[in-house]
Parts: structure tokens; sequence; C-alpha cells
């Protein structure tokens, strides 16, 4: 091979390792319009649905390698909804989850198994390690995952689709007796996540 193709050839590997290069480093992706959290509780007498679509933190993701992933997701407690206002204003009272002491839900992410990778605009499988703080109390928690780094579609973005349930009393959060058929002790948790690169 003579001298300027040799140059040529190692020009054009040189430019086509950028993009790997660029995706083998630690980058935080801002949590942005779009991402919501919905909680369900299924009671024997009646099927509460809840959402809240303030949601804040961000997630600090190597997509080479995701053992090295770490975030922190937020929502405000007086930003979750049932549909109905009393129920609402109960949810967020003192009797409950007790909004004016304890502000926020949050999910803090500790490590990821599953998958060791990402590779980009593919979706992968995963379970998210974590801790999950409600009401003052904080707990390990394990959510059952779908994640895609979306790329080529402006700029860089994760999607994120998460999921995992909780125990009301753990949380010393304790359900009356006089409304124990309609609120289970037992919340589904989904989490939907845009999350755009910083």
């Amino acid at each position: 091979m003579t001298r300027p193709r040799a140059l040529r050839s190692l020009l054009v590997l040189s430019l086509l390792a950028i993009p790997v290069v660029a995706y083998a480093q630690a980058r935080t992706f801002t949590i942005g319009s779009g991402s919501r959290i919905a909680f369900t509780s299924n009671a024997p007498l009646e099927t509460i649905n809840g959402t809240s679509s303030t949601v804040r933190g961000s997630v600090s993701v190597n997509p080479a390698n995701l053992g090295s992933v770490s975030g922190r997701i937020e929502v405000p407690v007086r930003s979750l909804r049932t549909g109905l206002d009393l129920r609402d204003e109960h949810l967020h009272g003192d009797g409950w989850l007790d909004a004016a002491r304890y502000p926020n839900a949050v999910f803090e992410i500790d490590s990821v198994q599953g998958a060791s990778a990402l590779t980009p605009n593919v979706e992968a499988r995963v379970t998210v390690v974590g801790r999950f703080t409600l009401h003052g109390q904080t707990h390990p928690v394990r959510a059952e995952t779908r994640v895609k780094l979306v790329t080529g579609d402006g700029p860089d973005h994760l999607r994120v689709r998460s999921r995992f349930t909780i125990n009301l009393p753990q949380y010393g959060v304790s359900v009356p007796a006089l409304v124990r058929a309609k609120v289970s002790d037992t919340i589904s948790v989904n989490i939907t996540l845009r999350a755009n690169a910083s």
C-alpha cells in the first residue's frame, strides 16, 4: 500500500472510531418533558390510578459500561393526581403521604443488571437496582426496565419505561380499616422517562 493510500485509510479508520469513543464515556441525561410517573392501587372494591408529569432529575450513563450507571429521579408528592380533588387532598395530607413533611418521592439508581452495554437505537431489557424514598422511609427496590439510547433523531436521549411495586405499611403509611377494601397495601409504580443528553 502506498503512503498516501495508507494515510487515507488511517484517516477513515480514525473518523469511524469517533462515534465509538463518544459513546464509551459517561454522559449525563437530564429528565425532561414527556416524562411521567403512574401508580395503581388495585383493591377488592376499587382500583385507583394516579399520575404526575412533574418528574425531575438526571441519570449518568456510560453506554459501554452500564455497571457504572447512577441517577436520581424525583417527583413532588403534591403533583400526584388521582382524578378526584378530595381524594388528592387526603393523599397529600398528614394521614397519608404527608407532603408537607415529606415533599418528594425519590428513586435513586445504584446499579443495573441484565445487560452490560447499550447499543444505540436498540432497546435493552434490564433490572435497575436502587432505593425508593417515600413518607420519610427508604427501602431497596428492583425495577424491571426497558431502555433505549436514541441517536440520529435530534439530540441524543434516553427513553425509559420502568415498573416496580411498593408496600405502603413498609413506608409507614397505614391504610385505615374504614377504607381497606378500597385502597391496597401494594402499589404498582410505572415510570416513563425521556432524558436528554446535557
